[in-house]
């Protein structure tokens, strides 16, 4: 059975690690009661209790749908994979997200001051410093329009919210 061989090993890209990949599917064979390689909505649930995962029957349901990818009405080992897969790349990129503009705003806020919450600010100033690092030369007219576009609460200065919500619509 080299095709189990196979399964066992992360995809490339893939956020699970080999161990993850075969501790999910251990987990996913161990629900499938019937052993057909689907879970029902029966086997989805004892899951989800298994999990301590407190769910009413809506909860349980949009799970199921969010699960169960292609529309079969059973979940197969692979959509449970993928969907597993997929909400963690979605933590991560906004980790690293985050991280990265951790990373530019101590690289080119020269006031140091943080806001309440500990989140970086950047300022017109801020921007111009970043632009001119990256050897893009903006007027002062310019990087105030550039920030403006930016700035969605209109404070005069880009957060991080404001930073990613930029990057997503590129």
């Amino acid at each position: 059975m080299g095709d189990q061989e196979e399964e066992e090993q992360a995809p490339p890209g893939s956020t699970l690690t080999d161990e993850e990949l075969r501790d999910l599917r251990s987990l996913f064979v161990r629900f499938d009661s019937d052993g057909n390689g689907e879970l029902d909505v029966d086997e989805m649930k004892g899951l989800i209790d298994q999990l301590k995962i407190v769910a009413t029957t809506d909860d349980l349901k949009i799970m199921y749908d969010v699960l169960d990818q292609d529309g079969s009405g059973t979940i197969d080992c692979t959509e449970m994979l993928q969907t597993i897969d997929n909400l963690l790349r979605e933590v991560y990129s906004s980790q690293e997200l985050s991280e990265s503009f951790k990373q530019l705003c101590s690289s080119v806020i020269e006031n140091e001051e943080k806001d309440e919450d500990g989140d970086a600010e950047i300022t017109a100033k801020d921007l111009a410093n970043a632009m001119n690092l990256a050897g893009v030369y903006m007027s002062e007219e310019e990087v105030l329009n550039l920030l403006a576009e930016v700035d969605e609460s209109g404070d005069g200065t880009i957060d991080f919210t404001e930073f990613r919500n930029t990057l997503l619509m590129l």
